[in-house]
């Protein structure tokens, strides 16, 4: 857990600030850039937490206005903005019923006596949940190293945190538990290449043997395969998933061979998008785009695709989720959304 464990960032609480110095578009891709470990909707509620620290905000509206405006500006800054919205509702979310709970006095939140003071207590508890949010990856760790089995040989894709510590931990003996001795089959993207090499040389360098092929090798590769274990991007109200292009085309294959289909996620992922099939994920992603000719393909006017896409996998194809709180079904997993966000 070395590097997981963060000294708490005590961010300044102004008196008088000027909320329109801040940039909440550049605080996000800072706190990216800066903590490589850091998921997108754990570094929205951050972002999100310093925007509120530089609020002069004296109301329960106020406050709530404040985090709306400013998560409205992260969605429109980012071309994908479904796992930082999940990341801006939660946080909302945890606001509201915070919120609702009575002052230092016992008066209510609202009041002005008391709200400045419950206001700091809700921006340190902030701080302590987006840092519980990373803690998560070791709890599905932990939870996730008793389904792999001796000998198995287990699928996978793309540069998912989470998926790679699980991974990295069941080659780990701990107290009372040996190293799980398993081999790895990690499906290659050409354009993502530097993200799954760094996968791969991390699983090598714990002694697990890692076969990698091209995407073309997926179907060819699968009967070979005991499991399939891959990371999302945004974990979908009813239960689905939404993870790197790809991550659909092996849950299909999966289905088809009886292979079992896991998707390792935190809670902190879990949000209200429902998307109804691939062309429904509320954003263009311009993957398929008709041309007469190859000149106008690649004419300075086309369309470009996005740079990092996604499909959804619905939840038909999973077999169960590894999150933070156990291992669980899609249906469970809708039903805790529907606990966690209404």
């Amino acid at each position: 857990m070395v590097g997981i464990i963060e000294t708490e960032r005590q961010l300044p609480i102004r008196d008088n600030p000027d909320l329109e110095s801040f940039d909440i578009i550049s605080a996000y891709h800072k706190l990216l850039a800066d903590d490589p470990e850091l998921t997108m909707p754990v570094a929205a509620i951050e972002a999100l937490i310093e925007a509120l620290s530089q609020s002069s905000a004296k109301t329960v509206f106020e406050t709530m206005d404040l985090i709306k405006t400013q998560s409205a500006k992260l969605r429109n800054a980012v071309r994908n903005p479904i796992a930082l919205t999940h990341g801006t509702d939660l946080f909302q979310q945890y606001l509201v019923l915070s919120l609702k709970q009575p002052g230092p006095d016992g008066k209510e939140t609202s009041s002005h006596e008391n709200f400045e003071v419950v206001r700091q207590h809700l921006m340190r508890n902030g701080r302590l949940f987006a840092q519980r949010a990373k803690l998560a990856r070791e709890n599905i760790a932990t939870i996730g190293r008793e389904y792999i089995r001796d000998n198995y040989t287990i699928l996978t894709h793309g540069g998912s945190r989470v998926v790679g510590t699980l991974l990295g931990r069941a080659a780990e003996s701990i107290p009372g538990d040996a190293r799980r001795r398993f081999k790895v089959i990690h499906v290659m993207n050409e354009a993502r290449r530097t993200e799954s090499n760094r996968v791969v040389a991390a699983l090598r360098a714990k002694g697990v043997q890692v076969a990698t092929i091209p995407e073309s090798a997926a179907a060819y590769s699968m009967g070979r395969v005991n499991m399939v274990i891959v990371g999302a991007e945004a974990v979908t109200a009813n239960g689905g998933a939404i993870s790197r292009m790809g991550t659909y085309q092996l849950a299909l294959l999966a289905k088809t061979l009886n292979k079992e289909f896991y998707v390792a996620a935190e809670q902190h992922k879990f949000g209200k998008t429902f998307p109804v099939d691939q062309f429904d994920l509320g954003f263009k992603q311009d993957m398929i785009n008709f041309h007469a000719s190859k000149t106008q393909e690649d004419g300075k006017d086309a369309i470009q695709p996005i740079v990092d896409p996604v499909d959804y996998t619905p939840p038909e194809f999973i077999t169960s989720f590894f999150s933070d709180n156990g291992v669980l079904t899609p249906v469970v997993v809708a039903g805790k959304i529907i606990e966690l966000m209404y």
